[in-house]
């Protein structure tokens, strides 16, 4: 019995850190609350992905049709986020343009010096190993 009782409040502590370890995983450690306010947020704000005018356009209507059900100020402000949504829809794809082809010309320029130090140390070698380095560089690097 003595020994029991210990094993017992054993297993009963494993189940209950089981069961904590379960319910944090699945709730990925946010409340409900917050989890609604963050859809909330984002179905209020433009999605910057590729949108077409049209797709703006018709975006920026539906918002405009909700708006009418309220009033005063709410309506105002509805009204205000709905005009501000394309623009900011639009400087957004701007940015992430931008910025793929900043990275895409940072890339090759990083591997082409790569390339060059990779040649220079091909140039060092001799005979049939050059010519292996210089064949094998030139399929890595598409030269």
């Amino acid at each position: 019995m003595k020994t029991l009782k210990p094993a017992l409040g054993t297993l009963l502590l494993g189940f209950s850190l089981t069961a904590f370890t379960a319910l944090a995983q699945t709730s990925n450690g946010s409340p409900p609350a917050a989890e609604a306010a963050a859809s909330q947020g984002a179905s209020q704000s433009p999605q910057a992905g590729a949108m077409s005018d049209d797709q703006l356009q018709h975006r920026y209507e539906a918002e405009k049709k909700r708006c009418e059900n309220l009033k005063d100020d709410e309506k105002d402000i509805c009204e205000k986020q709905a005009e501000a949504n394309p623009d900011t829809a639009k400087a957004e794809s701007e940015r992430s343009a931008k910025t793929a082809e900043a990275n895409h010309d940072a890339n090759k320029e990083k591997k082409d010096a790569q390339y060059e130090v990779e040649k220079r140390k091909c140039e060092a070698l001799s005979g049939d190993a050059q010519d292996r380095c210089m064949a094998e560089l030139k399929t890595r690097y598409n030269k």
